[in-house]
């Protein structure tokens, strides 16, 4: 009697949240969990709710308890982490993402791991631009193309992400990359954003503009190879194809 009563205000909570009366679904999983505190699903939705806000050191906390409760779910063990790295609670991090599976040096220092390409969804909420990028560790990735300016955005970026790769993208290569979504800003990059108008004729002078570029460091980006599509194609992997899903008209980067 008391799990199902637990459960029922669990759903509510859901619903609440999902209809974005924020405040009152962390209320309705706090009562979830007042009423059947031995179960461990209330606390993960409430960890799960303040990632989604940014509000970390709660989902530390609440994916914590959701893990005393039941330390084989996964999703709380990859929240957990992300919630500390955006801390910066290297220990905890460190913890976490060996729950996951992920074997890495037990350290107080900076977890790492080795680099992988990957993509990240700026702005998921909004215009929703795609970047290339590096990931630093489960829950980092630095940015290595250059974002329009209207992003918010720059090279070298170092954002949080989200631990489900939410679509993908494929690379000169021809292999599948996952496009990530972002978090949140982790930490900004030293360099700005120019833009520069070339008329010319040949491809010489963008040629040694580029090497130019990549000699001292610095990122370059041709916007004129933009494309966009449609959100549902962003979050799949949009390769040639003639976009027939309704409401294609709001259009991704």
């Amino acid at each position: 009697m008391r799990r199902a009563l637990a459960a029922w205000f669990n759903e509510l909570g859901s619903q609440s949240i999902n209809s974005g009366k924020s405040q009152r679904g962390d209320c309705l999983y706090k009562l979830a969990s007042n009423i059947d505190p031995r179960w461990s699903v209330p606390w993960y939705n409430r960890g799960l709710h303040m990632k989604n806000i940014g509000r970390w050191s709660e989902s530390l906390r609440f994916n914590r308890r959701a893990l005393e409760l039941d330390p084989s779910d996964e999703a709380a063990w990859w929240n957990l982490g992300i919630a500390a790295t955006a801390l910066r609670n290297w220990p905890e991090a460190g913890r976490a993402w060996r729950g996951c599976g992920i074997k890495l040096e037990n350290t107080a220092d900076e977890v790492r791991m080795p680099a992988v390409t990957a993509c990240v969804r700026l702005d998921p909420a909004g215009v929703a631009e795609v970047a290339w990028g590096s990931r630093l560790d489960p829950a980092r990735m630095v940015i290595l193309s250059v974002p329009l300016p209207e992003s918010g955005h720059r090279f070298h970026d170092i954002v949080l992400n989200d631990g489900a790769s939410n679509g993908a993208r494929v690379d000169q290569h021809g292999n599948e990359v996952p496009v990530f979504d972002e978090l949140s800003i982790w930490q900004v990059s030293e360099y700005s954003t120019f833009c520069v108008r070339l008329q010319m004729q040949g491809d010489v002078p963008e040629k040694r503009l580029t090497e130019l570029c990549v000699t001292h460091q610095l990122g370059i980006e041709d916007w004129t190879t933009i494309r966009f599509i449609c959100a549902k194609c962003s979050k799949g992997n949009p390769g040639p194809h003639e976009c027939s899903h309704s409401g294609a008209n709001q259009s991704w980067l």
